[in-house]
């Protein structure tokens, strides 16, 4: 009897019923808004740091002469 219980048991754990849940997808876009804004945030750093970069430079210059 034990062993009867214990092969119906070892038989679902081996062969689970299947699942009547949708099918989903492991990967969707939406997974990448994150890096597509840290990306975003980078290049406008980026872009700050040179505006900065070429505005002293313009000032240096002009007050220069």
């Amino acid at each position: 009897m034990i062993a009867l219980i214990l092969t119906l048991l070892s038989l679902s754990f081996f062969c689970p019923s299947l699942s009547f849940s949708a099918w989903t997808p492991l990967i969707v876009s939406g997974d990448f808004d994150g890096i597509k804004a840290d990306v975003l945030t980078v290049s406008g750093g980026i872009l700050a740091v040179l505006l900065v970069i070429v505005g002293v430079g313009l000032l240096i210059r002009i007050l220069g002469r």
